[in-house]
C-alpha cells in the first residue's frame, strides 16, 4: 500500500515504464507464431525463399524486445530509486519521532532490523520484484490472448493447469505468512542480542559472562537459520507443485495440438506455436 502511494506520486514515470513493459511483453510473444510459420514452411516442403521473411522478422523482433526490455529496466530502475529514497526518508523521520519508551519496549534490535534488513527487502521489491511481476503478469495475460487467437481450444487446454496452480498458491500462502513473520521477528531478536553483547562488551568481560552471551547469540542465530531453512523447504515444495501444473498443462496443449492437427483444424506450425506459448509461461508463472 505504501509503495503504491509512492508510485502514484510519480504517475508519468510509472506510466512510461508500464507502457514500455507492455511493449516488451508483446514483442516477447511474437517469436512463437514466427517459429510456427517456419515449421509450416518446412512441413509443406515449400521453397527455401519462403523462410526469408520469418527469419528477418525474428531478428527484428529480437532487437525490439532487447531494446524495450533495456528501456523498461532503466525506467523501472529510476522509478525504484525515487521510491526507495522517499521510503527511507519517511522511515527515518518517523523513527526519530518515536517516543523513547516505545523504542525501549521494542528493543534496539527491532528498530535496527527495521531500518536495515526490512528496508533492504522493500528496496529489492521495488527494484527487482515489481518490474519482474509486472512483466510476468503482462506476459501471462497476453499469452492467454495469443492462445485464444490461435484456437480457443488451446486456451481451454492451458486452463487445465489453473486449478493446480490456484491450489498451490493457496497452500503456500497459508504457510508462508507465519514462517516469514517468525523469521523477521527472530532476526530482530538476534540483532538485539548482538547489540547488547557488543555494546556491553566491557561489562560482559568484567562479570565473566562471555559464555552466557555467546550461548545466547548462538541460540538466536540457530533459531533464525532454522526458520529460514523452513522457508526454503516450503519454497522448494511450492515450486515442485508448480512444476506438476506445468507438466499437466503442457501435456494437455500437446494432446490438443495432436488432435487438432489430425482433424486438419489447425496446421502443425500453429500447434507448435501454442506449445511454445505455454512453455514460455513457465518462468512468468513462477515469478508471479
Amino acid at each position: 500500500a505504501v509503495i503504491g502511494g509512492l508510485l502514484r506520486r510519480r504517475g508519468r514515470l510509472t506510466g512510461t515504464a508500464g507502457l514500455t513493459l507492455v511493449g516488451a511483453a508483446a514483442c516477447g510473444l511474437l517469436p512463437a507464431p514466427l517459429l510456427g510459420s517456419i515449421v509450416d514452411v518446412v512441413a509443406q516442403q515449400r521453397d527455401a525463399g519462403a523462410l526469408t521473411w520469418p527469419i528477418v522478422l525474428l531478428v527484428v523482433v529480437a532487437g525490439a524486445y532487447g531494446a524495450l526490455t533495456a528501456a523498461g529496466i532503466s525506467l523501472t530502475g529510476r522509478l525504484g530509486e525515487h521510491v526507495v529514497a522517499s521510503l527511507r526518508e519517511r522511515f527515518v523521520e518517523r523513527a526519530l519521532h518515536l517516543r523513547l519508551d516505545a523504542v525501549e519496549q521494542a528493543g534496539s534490535g527491532d528498530l535496527t532490523s527495521r531500518v536495515t534488513s526490512d528496508v533492504t527487502l522493500v528496496t529489492k521489491v521495488v527494484r527487482d520484484a515489481l518490474p519482474q511481476l509486472a512483466h510476468a503478469a503482462l506476459t501471462i495475460a497476453l499469452t492467454m490472448v495469443g492462445l485464444a487467437v490461435l484456437d480457443w481450444r488451446f486456451l481451454l487446454a492451458a486452463l487445465v493447469a489453473a486449478p493446480i496452480q490456484a491450489y498451490t498458491v493457496h497452500w503456500y500462502m497459508r504457510r508462508a505468512r507465519s514462517i516469514y513473520t517468525a523469521h523477521r521477528t527472530s532476526l530482530g531478536a538476534l540483532q538485539h542480542q548482538l547489540l547488547d553483547t557488543v555494546g556491553g562488551a566491557r561489562t560482559v568481560r568484567a562479570f565473566q559472562l562471555q559464555r552466557t552471551h555467546t550461548a545466547k547469540v548462538e541460540d538466536s542465530s540457530r533459531d533464525t537459520v532454522g526458520i529460514a531453512l523452513r522457508g526454503v523447504r516450503l519454497l522448494t515444495q511450492f515450486f515442485g507443485r508448480l512444476n506438476l501444473a506445468e507438466f499437466v498443462g503442457l501435456a494437455a496443449i500437446l494432446a490438443m495440438g495432436f488432435w487438432l492437427v489430425s482433424i486438419d483444424a489447425v496446421s502443425l506450425g500453429t500447434a507448435t506455436a501454442a506449445a511454445l506459448y505455454f512453455h514460455g509461461l513457465f518462468n512468468p508463472i513462477n515469478i508471479a
